[in-house]
């Protein structure tokens, strides 16, 4: 199998997904609680298919998605660690609640590379798709 073929792991919670050369997925289940520790085991499953390459994620709540406080105030780095091969994060969280949540952690939980969050994934994929600035070797 090639570096950039589709992989897919299926966690608890989540699928999480290559879909292509510099792209993670990672999609809840919807019909469950989702908490900080299905967060950590998505970021694990991530971290094993992405042979070390720096990637952008995408990260898929499901329409009704339930989630435990615990995952709202904390970041999954706390049980994991941080993400030393993600480039940017576009996270989908559908609905003004959901959005609402991501939106505060994000702020009082913010990462070392950029995130943003969308309400439908049409939007993430879009800015997904533009193109990432490389710094300057000079």
């Amino acid at each position: 199998m090639g570096m950039h073929d589709r992989v897919v792991v299926e966690t608890g919670q989540a699928l999480v997904e290559r879909t292509a050369e510099g792209l993670m997925e990672i999609r809840f289940k919807p019909d469950m609680v989702i908490d900080l520790q299905g967060f950590g085991e998505a970021i694990m499953a991530k971290r094993g298919i992405g042979h070390g390459q720096v990637h952008d994620v995408m990260i898929v709540l499901p329409e009704e998605a339930e989630l435990d406080i615990r995952a709202i105030t904390m970041g999954p780095e706390a049980i994991v660690g941080a993400c030393k091969f993600t480039r940017r994060l576009a996270f989908v969280a559908p609905g003004p609640a959901n959005m609402e949540m991501a939106e505060i952690h994000f702020r009082y939980h913010p990462r070392d590379y950029t995130t943003r969050v969308f309400s439908n994934e049409a939007e993430a994929r879009a800015w997904l798709a533009t193109v990432v600035e490389q710094p300057s070797r000079s």
